[in-house]
């Protein structure tokens, strides 16, 4: 009997826990993944093209309000 519950004991500590939402550990790696694409993509000629792009509208969008 004894035998049998600590069979079913191991068993459950065994089994993956359900986890809910990710890690703090997950996050940071996330970041750090994006972090490094952001640097990538700023030192290469893409990252002007998109610097280039975003700055066009914003100075096409403060001219049409109006602002200096």
């Amino acid at each position: 009997m004894k035998l049998d519950k600590a069979v079913v004991a191991r068993i459950r500590n065994a089994a993956p826990k359900k986890q809910k939402g990710a890690s703090s550990l997950e996050y940071m790696m996330l970041a750090a993944v994006l972090v490094g694409i952001l640097v990538v993509v700023a030192n290469t000629d893409l990252g002007e093209t998109v610097k280039t792009f975003f700055t066009d509208i914003f100075s096409t969008a403060s001219d049409e309000a109006g602002i200096k």
